[in-house]
């Protein structure tokens, strides 16, 4: 059985972020924080699948359900300052829900713009510690995403559709002769994970990336 919460945190007059927190009543030492994509979210398919995932493997899940696209005042500010107010709500949301909780792993799932604010953290480390990052559709065109996949050291699944407008296949090239990333190229798919007009295949691509991300969380399960 599970404990569902929900809630919201306030981390000023301009930000208040949504989140769900699903756990085991029998005590898990891990947990998954889950960063969505501005239209792409924790309602969508691969994050429910990912979720079913985790908590079938007895890993907790944290939803940060951010809605920057209704924000206003995150609307005016500039890239580097949207970055900046990215990350601080993560943040925010993590340290609020999961402070009294001393989880031993943390899995790290974001998609799209999500993996901005994960790769600030991949550098940072102010709240995850031995970690694993599953990186979906991730905008390797921001050189801070893509320099948190080239140099990682720590276990990482990277998955991008070939017909994504952020694939760059010399980036994607480089970030596969790192040793520590698992590279998931979907023929094809978009930035969506899925295949424009064929709902089938893009049936079938939904089940190659959660198959990836089931595979790559069971070999790195403690």
């Amino acid at each position: 059985m599970y404990q569902l919460t929900e809630g919201q945190v306030e981390r000023n007059e301009y930000s208040t972020i949504p989140f769900k927190w699903i756990r085991s009543e029998q005590p898990n030492n891990s947990i998954c924080i889950m960063l969505p994509g501005l239209g792409y979210t924790t309602k969508r398919p691969l994050f429910h699948y990912a979720t079913g995932v985790c908590l079938n493997n007895k890993i907790d899940v944290l939803h940060v359900n951010y809605e920057f696209a209704k924000n206003e005042h995150f609307k005016k500010l500039s890239e580097t300052e949207q970055e900046n107010w990215m990350y601080e709500d993560v943040k925010a949301v993590v340290r609020e829900v999961v402070k009294d909780i001393n989880y031993e792993q943390c899995f790290l799932l974001s998609k799209s713009i999500g993996t901005i604010p994960m790769a600030m953290e991949w550098t940072e480390k102010n709240f995850i510690h031995n970690s694993v990052g599953i990186w979906l559709t991730p905008l390797i065109k921001n050189e801070n995403v893509y320099q948190a996949l080239l140099k990682t050291e720590l276990p990482s699944l990277c998955i991008i559709g070939d017909q994504d407008n952020h694939f760059i296949e010399d980036r994607i090239y480089s970030i596969k002769n790192n040793e520590c990333v698992s590279t998931v190229v979907i023929p094809n798919a978009d930035h969506s994970l899925e295949i424009k007009e064929d709902i089938l295949a893009s049936i079938d691509a939904a089940k190659e990336v959660i198959t990836a991300i089931q595979d790559f969380i069971i070999k790195n399960k403690q």
